[in-house]
């Protein structure tokens, strides 16, 4: 692990680094914490819940969860503009987002060893099952209701298959693809509700998480960071 990261992801962050990143940003712009909400587009898995520090920085109760599954934006329009109603009046806002990829204290990339589970388990399990469709060629219909989001987590995948698996480690490829079919949904997502964000600054943080065994600390890489102001 203690190698594995810093060969993949060399621009990792700890948890704790990351806190202290988004206080000098939001102190650089002159803004308070406590008068800012904060949304994540995560995925669903349990392990993403690891931002504790975060409930104290921020005005609560937060986060608005704006991801399901592999960290996709899935609540959409609907989910934003309701989000950015909750807003304290005259604050900001701050969304986090992206996939996540595991890996374990031996190294293993997408797996982590959960807290007690005699063994590891897949991490993302979205992205491992996502990758192990694009693989086989099974590609399922995006309109079964009982299983859309994963349906379209393989959508957005399924033409890269070349890229994929020509990768060294196709896990973190799929991961760095995800991550960019999250950005560009989250941009999309947002051109669409410019007049919901008058008089909201809004500070858009995009990434990996990094998941790590459970008693173990994490980690996010940033790929992206910007203020928006309407």
């Amino acid at each position: 692990m203690y190698t594995t990261i810093p060969h993949h992801f060399p621009n990792a962050l700890t948890i704790r680094q990351l806190e202290d990143q988004i206080v000098r940003d939001f102190m650089d712009k002159g803004l308070e914490l406590k008068s800012s909400l904060w949304a994540t587009s995560l995925c669903s898995d349990e392990v993403n819940n690891m931002f504790p520090e975060f409930y104290h920085l921020f005005a609560g109760p937060g986060p608005f969860i704006l991801g399901g599954i592999s960290g996709l934006p899935f609540t959409g329009i609907t989910g934003l503009k309701a989000f950015l109603s909750h807003v304290p009046t005259h604050g900001a806002a701050m969304i986090l987002y992206g996939p996540h990829i595991g890996v374990s204290e031996d190294g293993q990339i997408g797996r982590v060893n959960r807290q007690n589970q005699f063994a590891s388990s897949t991490c993302c399990g979205s992205l491992v099952a996502a990758l192990n469709a694009i693989k086989e060629n099974k590609a399922p219909s995006t309109d079964f209701p009982l299983d859309y989001q994963q349906a379209r987590v393989i959508q957005h995948l399924s033409g890269y298959k070349n890229e994929i698996e020509s990768a060294e480690v196709p896990l973190k490829k799929v991961t760095e693809l995800a991550y960019e079919a999250i950005h560009k949904k989250m941009h999309d997502i947002l051109e669409q509700v410019q007049n919901d964000l008058e008089d909201i600054r809004l500070y858009l943080l995009g990434g990996i998480v990094i998941n790590t065994d459970w008693n173990r600390y994490d980690y996010f890489e940033v790929h992206h960071q910007e203020f928006y102001e309407f």
